[in-house]
């Protein structure tokens, strides 16, 4: 009788221990998918995008805010969403590529994606990046389709250099990045964990604008990329009534830009093939770079730039161009730049 008592005892404990999820199950838990999604000030748009990733037909993921600093009612809205897959850590405000690192490093996913707080997915976004990667095992990133946009407006990119009718693997990475959209940016990749952990560095700390393109541009030296010419994600960029209305932040923005070109460029990381695509892309960003200059009045410092960029053939003419707007005052510039919008 007490032998039988025991075993039933026994029993009753093994299904206990069973049910019982320990703390440590958690801890070791290793999801498909990590969505690092950095946070500031964005609470008009956080409802939207939480839930468009909640919404995925994929399931196995954990979703990670990185709450930089908010001053806005952003973290309290995440905070009442009741889903175990989110997951919200705090810092203070250190910039959005703190942010993004912040999130690699909290990461266990197979894989990792990016997803800015004012833009969203489409429901299949993490299953067409599987679809990727079960299609393409040699590439470290996947890059599914995305639309951009502009307040109503919406704008599908079409690449000259990618099969548009099919999933392919990407032949020349840096060829897409003189595209006026490149094929990737921070709400539209998926990279396995793996490659992204033999980086030197991740995003570059203390930059505020382009910082994703220094990342991508590195990691395309490491891995290979596949694309998917489904759209999955809708990217929004800022109109002109928006943060960039003046022409000096414009000229922030393509200050920056051309300092992560340049440093590209001087990197030992890089070929010397994909060098050449790194100033291809400076030649025909210093267009709009020498614009926001003029317009900003800041004429002194453009001809200087203008005098120093040493462009190849195929830009020569541009450059004696835009040293004869350096003689234009500024109205007339506004229309010059008004046509110029229209023609590039």
């Amino acid at each position: 009788m007490l032998l039988i008592v025991r075993k039933r005892y026994s029993l009753m404990a093994l299904v206990q221990i069973r049910n019982k999820k320990p703390s440590w199950r958690k801890e070791l838990y290793m999801p498909m998918f990590s969505v690092i999604v950095p946070l500031y000030n964005k609470e008009q748009y956080i409802k939207k995008t939480v839930s468009c990733v909640l919404a995925q037909i994929i399931t196995d993921f954990e979703l990670i805010i990185v709450d930089d600093g908010s001053t806005d009612n952003g973290p309290r809205y995440v905070s009442e969403i009741q889903d175990e897959r989110i997951r919200m850590v705090s810092q203070g405000n250190a910039g959005v590529s703190t942010a993004r690192n912040h999130g690699i490093r909290e990461a266990k996913g197979k894989y990792i994606c990016f997803l800015d707080a004012d833009d969203t997915w489409n429901v299949d976004f993490l299953q067409t990046a599987k679809e990727l990667f079960d299609e393409f095992p040699d590439a470290g990133m996947v890059c599914p389709s995305y639309q951009v946009a502009y307040g109503n407006k919406v704008v599908h990119p079409v690449w000259k250099s990618v099969d548009m009718k099919k999933d392919s693997y990407v032949e020349d990475f840096y060829e897409m990045a003189t595209a006026s959209f490149w094929i990737c940016n921070s709400s539209c990749a998926a990279v396995k964990r793996e490659v992204i952990q033999r980086m030197e560095r991740w995003f570059p700390e203390g930059e505020t604008v382009y910082e994703d393109f220094d990342f991508w541009i590195r990691l395309g030296s490491l891995c290979k990329v596949a694309h998917s010419n489904k759209i999955c994600a809708t990217y929004q960029r800022e109109t002109a009534t928006n943060a960039r209305k003046t022409h000096e932040h414009k000229t922030v923005y393509s200050v920056s830009y051309m300092r992560t070109l340049d440093s590209l460029f001087n990197s030992d990381s890089l070929t010397i093939e994909q060098k050449k695509w790194i100033k291809e892309i400076k030649d025909r960003r210093m267009v709009p770079f020498v614009f926001s200059l003029l317009l900003a009045g800041e004429k002194k410092k453009a001809k200087q730039v203008l005098k120093d960029w040493k462009p190849c053939n195929t830009y020569k003419k541009y450059k004696m161009g835009l040293n004869a707007c350096c003689c234009i005052p500024n109205r007339g510039l506004e229309i010059v730049q008004s046509i110029r919008m229209k023609v590039f």
